[in-house]
């Protein structure tokens, strides 16, 4: 099963706060050392730009928590193994987290780790280890600091990062959405470790973005909920995708993708379509599953969207360093100080390489798709974290919402693009408007 930093730390919290006690004292000693060596990592990396009240209290805790998490031997247990879990996933993450990110995760580990110290007060005489108290006074600081200055939607996502299985999922087994948004970002991040990033890849990820988008506008109308945001966030991907078409990378397709950017994209939109189903299906139950249920599945993968949104903009960040893609000049935006090579090339209507400025439309678009995405995901966050949002008055007209596009493969198509004759790709001229959400 997929499952996320805060899901671990949910379930960590229920089963510290079970009554009647559970757990043993050596279970909860064990958690608390996993949740102060993950105090200690995000306190050593900063909280803050400078020395502050946050960091002394983000590090004072870490201290407490690992002082607290010394005193019993650990013998393992439930506790045990999801703060082990958790604290894993954190020190995995560390490099990619930025201070806001890091004061995220620390809220929610010292809310977590004063759970933990209340538990253990209750499994011991009222006068015995003192170090529990000290914990829960200084997470209460931690809270009271993130009451005055809250943790933000875009820096919370980094806790609703998924966590995808350990292995290609098997062909005979239907995914979930989820299940298969967590493979495609495992598979972008490999091919960017890898620095195997193709073209293809990129419009194949960006055609995912899109759907979703799309489906999840689908699936808020099948609740009554608005869907306008989603709608038009799936069509600034699109137009992300169409702006790609000036460029190539001069790299042909590869037989056997595999488990690929490209089939993680295509997964992802099955998955979709196997949830939320042709328009025609809106309404109706699938699967024994009710449209509030796939409408929270499929906005859920849509609150994942910022981070598709970030590897997206690092790839293009990084080919407008390295010069990979290449363009005909004539398409490449004018420049005010053009060298004789470049007008050279306007002339004779060469590809050269895109370096620089010269990926700025792209990079444009790209970044207003991915705010797009980011004001999504934390409309669908505020709206979790209160109980959902008031749904519209519902009428006997069909909700008017955007269409499923009819076929998924038609428009995963443009990530086959790379393969078409480069003297066949041209720029986008007038960018259609995006439409008014009704």
């Amino acid at each position: 099963m997929v499952t996320t930093l805060r899901q671990l730390l949910d379930d960590l919290t229920d089963r510290a706060g079970t009554r009647p006690a559970a757990a043993t004292i050596e279970d909860v000693s064990g958690a608390l050392a996993h949740l102060g060596r993950a105090l200690s990592g995000l306190a050593e990396d900063g909280l803050t730009p400078g020395d502050s009240h946050r960091q002394r209290n983000a590090s004072a805790l870490a201290a407490a928590v690992n002082t607290a998490g010394r005193l019993w031997p650990h013998s393992g247990g439930p506790l045990t193994d999801l703060a082990g879990a958790a604290a894993d996933l954190i020190g995995r993450d560390r490099a990619s987290m930025g201070r806001s990110h890091r004061w995220a995760v620390a809220v929610d580990v010292a809310e977590v780790a004063d759970h933990c110290g209340r538990l253990g007060r209750r499994l011991l005489p009222e006068a015995a280890a003192p170090e529990l108290d000290v914990v829960r006074q200084l997470a209460a600081a931690i809270e009271r600091d993130a009451q005055a200055d809250p943790p933000t939607a875009a820096a919370s996502v980094v806790l609703d990062r998924l966590v995808p299985l350990p292995g290609p999922p098997s062909g005979e087994a239907e995914v979930t959405v989820l299940e298969a948004a967590a493979g495609l970002l495992a598979a972008l991040d490999r091919a960017r470790q890898a620095d195997d990033l193709t073209l293809r890849d990129f419009r194949a990820a960006v055609a995912a973005a899109e759907l979703t988008g799309r489906y999840a506008a689908v699936a808020a109308g099948m609740t009554g909920r608005d869907a306008g945001p989603l709608l038009v966030a799936g069509l600034a991907w699109q137009l992300a995708g169409r702006a790609s078409m000036v460029f190539h990378d001069g790299r042909r397709r590869e037989p056997g993708d595999g488990g690929g950017v490209v089939a993680s994209s295509q997964a992802l939109v099955r998955a979709l379509h196997n949830d939320v189903g042709a328009p025609a299906d809106i309404g109706e139950q699938r699967d024994h599953k009710t449209p509030a249920d796939v409408a929270a599945a499929v906005q859920q993968v849509a609150r994942h969207m910022p981070a598709l949104a970030d590897r997206l903009t690092m790839a293009v960040e990084r080919w407008s360093r390295t010069g990979q893609l290449f363009a005909n000049a004539r398409d490449l935006p004018p420049m005010e100080a053009m060298p004789a090579d470049r007008i050279q090339a306007v002339i004779a209507g060469r590809h050269v390489p895109a370096v620089g400025a010269d990926l700025d439309r792209l990079r444009k678009v790209v970044d207003r798709a991915a705010d797009l995405s980011t004001g999504v995901a934390e409309v669908l966050h505020r709206a979790a974290g209160t109980g959902g949002v008031v749904q519209r008055p519902r009428t006997d007209r069909r909700d008017r919402v955007a269409e499923v596009p009819g076929d998924a493969k038609r428009l995963l198509s443009r990530a086959h693009a790379v393969d078409r004759d480069s003297e066949g790709i041209r720029p986008l001229h007038a960018p259609r408007q995006i439409p008014p959400s009704r």
